[in-house]
């Protein structure tokens, strides 16, 4: 059963929304980032590329939900699309959100080493954090390589959905495997006095644990709800044709990119640097404007 134009539009309005959100502010994070040298430190090289992931997860969080009022024959939804743009969107759709979950899963192995090695992880190079950067990004897009064209070759899609949920299964094991390593690390291991260094790696790990926590929390459900669709014999269409699972879809779908918004707000609950250059920035921007108010305007 389609929905009615008037939730067409609603539905429209909602996904434009969150994809401005996220863009907006992972955009602004990486302002802050790149101004502020305080928070350019190797550690945070990682959280940098996850915030370029996440506002290019932002700028492509429509499409799902856009596919999902197509087939619904929206009348404000229209995706005819070429063959070949539509392999790049595709691959696109897959490879952003594929690198916000590996960039999370190396950050997890980085705090597992920051905190079981603390000495080794100071002499890390500037190098090995880039070259590490640039492997997430290469494996990710290989990923999603391999996803369509094992769909391709097979001519089996479910098979697409296989590939794709092994992925993301083996960075939730890594995941899983390095936080659970730092709990048992912080319970058993021996506690001698900490400096102000480790105080702060200490705080920092907590606080992309939390991050990590909150965004697999929102991302979660819908991967779920996928590998639930193409686990049973009912086609998308059928699945889709009740209007309480189209609600529902579309709902997952637009948590799951909520995950993108996230990130910043921990970063400025959590990190004193990042909400003071945050504050810094409004401020500038403030006398800027009252700068730029013409002498006759007063």
């Amino acid at each position: 059963m389609p929905l009615s134009s008037s939730e067409c539009i609603t539905w429209f309005a909602v996904t434009l929304t969150v994809c401005v959100a996220v863009v907006t502010v992972n955009l602004l994070s990486i302002i802050l980032f790149i101004k502020n040298r305080s928070l350019r430190a190797r550690v945070m090289y990682l959280v940098i590329s996850l915030t370029i992931a996440d506002m290019f997860v932002g700028g492509f969080s429509h499409l799902h939900p856009f596919r999902i009022l197509s087939l619904l024959s929206c009348d404000i939804v229209k995706m005819n699309l070429s063959r070949e743009l539509n392999v790049i969107i595709n691959f696109l759709f897959s490879w952003f959100p594929l690198t916000s979950l590996t960039n999370i899963a190396v950050i997890s192995l980085d705090r597992m080493h920051a905190t079981i090695r603390p000495f080794r992880h100071r002499l890390i190079k500037k190098w090995v954090y880039g070259v590490t950067i640039a492997g997430v990004w290469v494996l990710a897009a290989m990923a999603s390589t391999a996803t369509f064209k094992v769909g391709q070759y097979e001519k089996k899609w479910s098979y697409l959905f296989y590939v794709w949920q092994s992925y993301i299964c083996l960075c939730l094991l890594v995941i899983c495997v390095s936080y659970s390593s730092i709990v048992v690390k912080f319970l058993c291991g021996a506690h001698p006095q900490r400096h102000g260094a480790d105080n702060r790696q200490r705080k920092l790990t907590v606080t992309l644990f939390i991050m990590t926590i909150v965004s697999l929390l929102m991302w979660l459900p819908h991967a779920v709800y996928i590998f639930r669709l193409f686990q049973s014999l009912t086609s998308t269409m059928e699945l889709l044709s009740a209007s309480r699972e189209v609600r529902f879809e579309l709902s997952l779908s637009i948590l799951s990119f909520m995950n993108s918004f996230v990130n910043p707000i921990v970063y400025t609950i959590r990190m004193p640097e990042f909400r003071k250059a945050l504050l810094l920035l409004f401020k500038r921007q403030r006398r800027q404007n009252a700068r730029d108010i013409p002498l006759h305007a007063l």
